[in-house]
Parts: structure tokens; C-alpha cells; sequence
């Protein structure tokens, strides 16, 4: 079963670069991703009810590629890597979301890059 996690608005739920060993669900709320360092952050997306955080660092078994803030207060489920696999192998509905997910968060990258070179 997941565990529930509970942050104030302003918490930060993981930080870029460190070792992911859990992935989330938002049950209420939104969290802000961001990228960078203190002299230089860079807001990659807002994400709300409904939506995964942090399944990255499962899915390639690396560190964490950005850092996640409570946007406001926010209710999360957490899930470990075999507890995740094990959703997405039995569930096709989850697996569904979580690759438009990804699919989306790919567009919206290319979407700046683009901007960024005219």
C-alpha cells in the first residue's frame, strides 16, 4: 500500500541530484519543478491533482533531474520503485496517464528550446 505525504506550501518535497527512491501521486495541490541552483532557477512546470512527480528517477534508476517545491498545501501519495512497477504492470489505465504525462512534459520541452533559439 502507498503512504501519504503531507508538505506546507513552501516544502520541498525532493531536491535536484539526490537519489530517488520514491515517486508520487498528487492527491491535492500543486508543486512547482524547477531546475538550477541558487544564482540560477529555472521553473520547468507546475503540476496538479492527478498528476506524477518524481517517477524519472524510477523509471531510469538515476538522481533526481530537478527539484520539487509545494506550490501551496499539498497531499501526496508515494509510492517505492517496486510498489510502482507493480501499478504500472497492472494497471493499463495508469500506465496510459503516466506515458501522456511524459509525452506532454517532452512537447513543452521542446516547445522552450525552440523559443529559446529565436
Amino acid at each position: 500500500m502507498e503512504n501519504t505525504v503531507e508538505l506546507r506550501k513552501g516544502q520541498t518535497l525532493f531536491t535536484e541530484g539526490e537519489k530517488g527512491r520514491q515517486m508520487y501521486v498528487i492527491s491535492h495541490g500543486q508543486i512547482r519543478l524547477t531546475k538550477g541552483n541558487a544564482d540560477n532557477t529555472v521553473e520547468i512546470a507546475t503540476l496538479g491533482e492527478g498528476e506524477f512527480v518524481g517517477e524519472m528517477a524510477l523509471l531510469t534508476s538515476d538522481v533526481r533531474t530537478c527539484t520539487a517545491v509545494a506550490d501551496s498545501d499539498v497531499s501526496l501519495l508515494a509510492y517505492d520503485e517496486e510498489k510502482f512497477k507493480a501499478l504500472i504492470k497492472s494497471n493499463s489505465g495508469i500506465a496510459l496517464r503516466l506515458i501522456e504525462g511524459l509525452a506532454q512534459r517532452l512537447k513543452d520541452t521542446t516547445e522552450r528550446l525552440v523559443a529559446l533559439q529565436k
